[in-house]
């Protein structure tokens, strides 16, 4: 891989959530759509839609994710919902050739569906989807993504996470992923991680999994929520200038020498 494509590389690998179009559209650009390094680029995109869960649509009313954990083939993954499989195009992000599609499993996929959905629908209304995938080694993965892009008002945000169960231990290990990007007269992004990790008793009961993903996931919120709280009363608001807050109205003119500012400035002039 040439240091070009590599450099670039990490510039796509870093897009905020929704503005991979206008990253990769930019970047062409500064290459003159060189045949070679657009070549090269194409991991890179593929890379970025795995790890970040593209949200891709199967049909009118049902949604699927691109990640690693229900890729069946190159370029080919399945959807544990609607029981379909289907090919992917990262460049052109465009799908076709659906259809049926039953991974091999003893756990109980159909219900662990239908509690994961019942808690993305309440709690991740936008646009969002979600999907639990039985792996090779046995364990069971459920992925969550939730995209709110808002580019008419300059911001784009995303929630991301996902758990992995073993079902013979109970145990579960998983992470969430926050990444929100503010771009209206300036450039602020957000981006946060914390893992989970707990277990439970009965890896069949999914209602109780779930229950306890949404516990996590839940805390895991009222924490940010609190930090932001004290980020705005300590640190940021050690950067204000410290100025008494009167309220009054202030009369300007000449009248403008009885208030203090005026005074220096009236005195500074004499």
């Amino acid at each position: 891989m040439s240091t070009t494509a590599k450099n670039l590389g990490s510039f796509i690998a870093d897009a905020p959530p929704g503005e991979i179009n206008e990253v990769y559209a930019d970047i062409i650009t500064l290459i003159e759509n060189n045949p070679s390094i657009v070549k090269a680029l194409e991991p890179h995109i593929e890379k970025f839609n795995l790890e970040n869960f593209t949200i891709v649509n199967l049909s009118s009313d049902s949604s699927a994710v691109i990640s690693k954990y229900n890729q069946i083939g190159d370029g080919e993954f399945y959807d544990s919902t609607s029981g379909k499989s289907f090919s992917f195009n990262h460049i052109s992000r465009k799908v076709s050739n659906v259809s049926n599609y039953s991974p091999e499993t003893s756990f109980d996929v159909a219900s662990l569906n239908v509690s994961l959905g019942n808690y993305v629908l309440e709690h991740f209304p936008s646009n969002s989807s979600y999907g639990v995938f039985p792996q090779p080694d046995g364990t069971i993965v459920l992925v969550i993504v939730d995209n709110k892009f808002n580019p008419s008002n300059f911001w784009n945000g995303q929630w991301k996470s996902f758990y992995i169960l073993n079902p013979s231990s109970g145990e579960v290990s998983g992470r969430v992923d926050l990444d929100a990007h503010y771009y209206e007269d300036g450039n602020v992004r957000l981006k946060s991680s914390h893992d989970i990790n707990f277990s439970i008793s009965d890896s069949s009961d999914t209602k109780s999994l779930v229950k306890k993903i949404s516990f996590e996931e839940s805390k895991y919120q009222q924490e940010v929520n609190k930090s932001f709280v004290e980020l705005n009363e300590s640190s940021f608001k050690s950067l204000r200038r410290q100025l008494p807050v009167t309220r009054s109205k202030i009369n300007w003119g000449k009248s403008i020498g009885t208030y203090r500012l005026g005074k220096d400035i009236t005195n500074s002039r004499a």
